[in-house]
């Protein structure tokens, strides 16, 4: 069983017995605030990926919302747009959809707030069906080297480009590679599951262009974030835009 990826948005469907999971991550809500501190302004986005969620919800005809980590961006602790917007968020969407939820690096203290309707699991991941899902931080469960697949976030993967004129820009991307021989010896298995890294789904949040080198790995290409992604054979990893388009292997980005 594949997941399947939602054309034009950063978001997968998955398709188990019959039930059919909508998944996302990185939601960041509370990221405006940042930006105001920076001296500029920008609305919240929580009612707009509000909207989006239930557009997709709609379209895709999924019963069940998965969101893989950082629903929050302040850390630490909580801020009073964080306290507001997220538990109404939780709140709208349980009343449509079975909504589960994996807690990513930003996300301590976040427990007390969600409504019980909400199910909380364990950072290590969980499993629908063939796919297991984490935020990417921290090691998966032993269960995930049993999966076909293993989604995370966390990286919010996007690709630089640029034009004859020197002007760059970078867009949000998929990343599929294989898991090395570090993560096969660690879990004691020959066969591991593919990574998909997701983009991220608030379009304020940011990301780490993977093929942009700079001073901060000394000329090398941009370092992962978490423990999965740090193992994967990177220059054959593949990439892909949120439309679809395939860009090809990293290495040769």
């Amino acid at each position: 069983m594949e997941p399947e990826f939602v054309t034009g948005e950063p978001a997968l469907l998955i398709n188990s017995n019959g039930n059919r999971a909508l998944i996302v991550s990185d939601l960041h809500i509370g990221i405006e605030y940042e930006y105001y501190l920076r001296g500029m302004r920008i609305p919240s986005q929580t009612k707009s990926m509000v909207n989006r969620l239930d557009t997709l919800i709609e379209s895709t005809k999924a019963d069940r919302l998965v969101i893989i980590g950082d629903i929050k961006h302040r850390v630490p602790g909580i801020s009073k747009q964080e306290l507001r917007e997220i538990p109404e968020f939780f709140r709208h969407f349980v009343q449509k959809v079975k909504v589960d939820f994996v807690p990513g690096n930003h996300d301590g203290g976040l427990k007390d707030y969600i409504p019980k309707a909400v199910k909380i699991h364990k950072s290590s991941g969980f499993k629908i069906g063939d796919i297991f899902l984490l935020h990417g931080h921290s090691w998966p469960a032993e269960s995930f080297a049993k999966a076909m697949f293993v989604v995370t976030g966390h990286n919010h993967p996007q690709i630089e480009f640029r034009n004859k004129l020197g002007y760059r820009w970078s867009e949000p991307v998929w990343l599929r590679a294989k898991l090395n021989k570090k993560v096969r010896d660690r879990y004691k298995k020959d066969q591991l599951p593919e990574l998909i890294n997701m983009p991220c789904f608030n379009k304020f949040a940011g990301g780490m262009a993977l093929n942009k080198k700079g001073s901060v790995n000394g000329g090398e290409r941009r370092g992962f974030l978490g423990p999965l992604i740090k193992n994967i054979k990177r220059n054959k990893a593949r990439i892909y835009m949120v439309d679809g388009v395939f860009l090809g292997e990293l290495g040769k980005l």
